[in-house]
């Protein structure tokens, strides 16, 4: 048994004048409740699950801590960490729910910090069942994401928390999904458009490609007046160091590598060209475009220099903008060829329409791409992995996000391979962790209730069988999930994962 609970006597944890004897006797204790709940009973138990909640031996791994906390006892009361303490030397109350954390390692709960909505009943119960207990939605129709944020905050239905930023704000004539853009044509209409977003609920504003340099610094502006932040694309028209300067949180995808070249500023005026695409629709001649892509970004990456790249890091971090690589959605959409031919069992909870429609011959991303184009691809995917530990040295703050929607990826697991995927580039399994724990928390402001595995921080955890700072795939061997202070053992998440499952 890995995960059992009851209800015990204040004799149970009262702190005995030799400790000697104390832990003899709690050991038998346990050892007794281990029995108890294997058989079904328990003396004095209800079947409602207790309001406080114990875990104890538990090994702790805190984000930036430089040692993990071992054999320690976690109390948690009404959804909020009431105590963190040696195990040996913690008092606990007569009727409590326990968890043996003996051989395991807790770790707080991860974030996906850059989501899109497939299939929302669905996508919950994987981000759950994954360990993801927050996410940030990076554009959605505001009526169907808002509910299901406050249904989740209330306590009504089972959840990551939401942080959302309703419709995306883009410049005329938009590509990206016409159900929730807004696409601004002045500067008037963007600011018009963060006051909107705001009374309407959004927590933050994604801005996106195709803003003018005139849009997007009224988007800005009004954001600070309206003291609602901006997040998302950096639009074609607009350098790194110049949107981070005018205070966008984040940068979504890849690296900024046009900072790092010496004809940024001709990289940028191909970038808002728009003479390719129109020939390409005229024409039906759609293999322009990542032709025309190609060339601009092999031009680019041709011109790359490091100090230069450098100086934008520092710059960046100073400037307090953090970076959402999405690595899994890189390797996705640069190695989809390989990726379609495997025989992945999570597509089991995706559709078959969906998995028509990512097969590469299908896809609007995919189905267009030259030689050169794929070629290109894997050396800018070579380049950003180069560049993420350089800029982590520098700095910067990276955010684990998976762009799920995106063709093979996956609703909490594509969240556990791109922390594996951040490893790869570089980074330490803490500096990993960090992705999808405490780097979240402090952009959105929750560094004093998410993050950590500390008194008064919201009981939002992961317990694992096994160390994840000795390889990253172990956050996936997940033995249970604390939601919000409630117990989810492995068979509740198996069944989540179970409901999960397309309808074939």
């Amino acid at each position: 048994m890995s995960i059992f609970s009851g209800r015990a006597g204040t004799d149970l944890v009262h702190l005995a004048s030799n400790r000697g004897m104390y832990t003899i006797f709690r050991r038998g204790v346990l050892r007794w409740m281990m029995l108890a709940a294997a058989l079904g009973v328990c003396a004095g138990c209800s079947s409602a699950q207790s309001d406080e909640l114990a875990i104890v031996h538990i090994n702790i791994v805190n984000p930036g801590a430089s040692t993990v906390q071992q054999d320690m006892t976690v109390l948690v009361r009404g959804g909020t960490i009431l105590s963190v303490s040696p195990s040996q030397f913690t008092e606990m109350s007569k009727a409590i729910q326990v968890v043996d954390g003996n051989g395991r390692y807790l770790i707080p709960g991860l974030w996906d910090m850059h989501v899109h909505f497939r299939d929302a009943q669905r996508d919950l119960k994987m981000f759950v069942a994954n360990g993801v207990l927050g996410i940030r939605n990076m554009g959605g129709a505001a009526a169907d994401v808002y509910p299901l944020r406050e249904e989740i905050a209330k306590g009504q239905r089972l959840g990551p928390k939401i942080f959302a930023s309703g419709a995306i704000v883009d410049g005329p004539d938009s590509f990206s999904n016409p159900a929730f853009t807004v696409s601004v044509r002045t500067p008037e209409e963007g600011r018009e458009a963060v006051r909107a977003h705001k009374k309407e609920g959004a927590d933050f504003i994604k801005v996106y490609d195709g803003l003018s340099r005139n849009e997007y610094f009224a988007i800005m502006e009004e954001g600070k007046l309206e003291n609602i932040p901006v997040a998302g694309h950096l639009p074609a028209a607009i350098s790194a160091r110049d949107a981070s300067d005018a205070g966008q949180r984040t940068f979504e995808h890849g690296m900024p590598l046009a900072a790092g070249s010496t004809i940024e500023r001709e990289y940028i005026k191909w970038g808002v060209d728009r003479s390719v695409l129109e020939e390409a629709l005229r024409t039906n001649n759609f293999v322009l475009i990542p032709a025309k892509i190609t060339r601009d970004n092999t031009a680019m990456l041709d011109h790359f220099e490091q100090q230069r790249a450098d100086e934008t890091y520092k710059l960046l971090a100073k400037n307090h903008t953090f970076l959402t690589p999405t690595l899994v959605t890189q390797r996705s959409l640069t190695f989809i060829d390989d990726l379609a031919k495997s025989a992945d069992p999570r597509m089991e909870y995706v559709s078959a329409e969906e998995l028509n429609g990512w097969k590469p011959e299908n896809g609007m991303l995919t189905k267009y791409r030259t030689p050169e184009y794929i070629a290109m691809r894997k050396r800018q995917y070579a380049k950003i992995m180069e560049e993420i530990p350089k800029a982590q040295a520098l700095g910067v703050h990276f955010l684990a996000g998976t762009d799920v929607s995106i063709p093979y990826t996956y609703p909490g697991f594509s969240l556990h391979d791109d922390l594996q995927l951040v490893v790869q580039a570089g980074l330490t399994p803490m500096q990993a962790l960090e992705t999808a724990t405490s780097n979240p928390a402090a952009l959105l402001g929750l560094s004093k209730t998410w993050g950590k595995v500390e008194p008064r921080y919201t009981a939002n955890l992961l317990l694992l069988g096994v160390n994840n700072l000795v390889d990253m795939e172990n956050t996936q061997k997940i033995d249970a999930v604390i939601a919000n202070g409630r117990l989810l053992d492995r068979a509740r998440l198996n069944q989540l994962l179970e409901d999960a499952k397309a309808k074939k």
